[in-house]
């Protein structure tokens, strides 16, 4: 899953207080009392000694290293994923688990609920036809019932019953659910299959986040999923195709001092190859730099990109009707090397989190051309930070 949440502080804070009041989690941000929270503000703060750090290149183990690394700090799971039924309606969703370590060592007690592991949970989905943008979190502590994460044997990673779980080398099964704020069910049940390597992002999976040495995590992603489910709006389950890409990060890291949010992209092409790439902004939205990029190309082989390598360029903005948040909406992504020029389209406008931390994360639709030929794809965009242009102009 990206240049996202190594950092979590102030998380740590308000996922305490959650815990106090919903031990169990909560599915509706109403049922939170609408708390609001910035995600480059939990990245913030100095290493703390207890937890390990990325320093240096690993090798993976799978399905092994699908599972948890509680010696680090922090570690997510992301699925996202384009989908479309018979009558091509168009669907985004989102589901991702995040784990933090609230010490570096476990707990020694008696009790079963002693635990030094609480886990975050996001889901979402973009309803194409509707155009509509729903969106959930849940909270609970590490729990071999409530929350958690398993390697081998059994990859699976959960929060009550929001869980991915492989039930056979390569194949994975995706289900969660909630209820908007007026009672109406909103669910995926999906199979995951996988059809690609992983994408090991930065030096060999090791990705650097700031200049400071061990400001790295591991990261990697599966980047072409093949899947087929349901969907359930309402009354309406709907049959559904198309393609997931995972992400799994985990290390002990920070982002720079100025550094407040950024700008993540990751891109399925119809001729087969795969793109992950992002900046990093200075929470205007201005002073931008290119963390790191992947490319896979569709002999399977893949290179690292840099900030010679591709320009991403905004070319028009979106402002949040709930947040007054302004966010960029549809980029130009060239990349000379490959000879390819692409446009990237919000599958809708309104794809914002309306949960604790606020954020905007949703599906998007690829055109351009690749040496002379037209190439299509999909993919999904994340977008942070930008909630600081917002308290600039309430403080000018």
């Amino acid at each position: 899953m990206t240049l996202r949440l190594s950092r979590r502080y102030r998380l740590f804070i308000l996922l305490i207080v959650f815990l106090i009041v919903f031990p169990a989690g909560c599915a509706s941000p109403s049922e939170a009392g609408r708390v609001r929270a910035s995600v480059a503000e939990a990245m913030t703060g100095d290493g703390d000694g207890a937890f390990q750090r990325a320093t240096e290149v690993r090798t993976f183990t799978f399905p092994l290293d699908h599972g948890p690394h509680n010696q680090f700090r922090t570690e997510w799971w992301y699925y996202t994923g384009n989908l479309a039924n018979e009558e091509g309606d168009a669907y985004g969703y989102q589901l991702t688990f995040f784990r933090t370590a609230l010490t570096g060592e476990a707990v020694q007690r008696a009790s079963d609920l002693a635990t030094n592991q609480v886990y975050m949970a996001h889901f979402a989905l973009t309803d194409g036809r509707a155009r509509r943008h729903v969106s959930f979190e849940r909270y609970a502590r590490g729990d071999s019932v409530l929350a958690g994460a398993a390697g081998d044997p059994g990859y699976r990673v959960w929060l009550e019953d929001w869980q991915a779980v492989e039930f056979e080398p390569g194949m994975s099964r995706l289900q969660a659910n909630a209820l908007t704020e007026t009672g109406e069910t909103i669910a995926l049940d999906l199979l995951l299959e996988q059809t690609t390597e992983p994408l090991f992002h930065g030096n060999a999976g090791l990705s650097r986040k700031g200049s400071a040495a061990g400001n790295a995590n591991y990261y990697y992603s599966i980047p072409r999923l093949n899947t087929s489910g349901t969907i359930t709006v309402g009354e309406r389950v709907t049959t559904v195709a198309g393609l997931s890409w995972m992400d799994h990060e985990f290390g002990t890291s920070a982002l720079d001092a100025g550094t407040r949010g950024w700008d993540w992209f990751s891109l399925q092409l119809d001729d087969g190859t795969n793109l992950m790439l992002g900046e990093l902004h200075d929470g205007m939205g201005e002073n931008r730099f290119v963390m790191e990029g992947t490319l896979a190309l569709p002999n399977g082989e893949q290179r690292g990109l840099g900030a010679d390598d591709f320009t991403l360029q905004a070319m028009g903005e979106w402002t949040s009707p709930r947040t007054d948040i302004t966010y960029p909406s549809a980029w130009t992504l060239t990349l000379p090397g490959q000879e390819m020029e692409l446009i990237i389209t919000p599958l809708i406008p309104d794809q914002e989190m309306d949960i604790s931390f606020v954020y905007y994360e949703g599906a998007i639709t690829v055109e351009g051309v690749r040496k002379g030929a037209p190439v299509s794809g999909q993919g999904y965009v994340e977008l942070t930070g930008y909630g600081d242009r917002q308290l600039a102009e309430y403080q000018r």
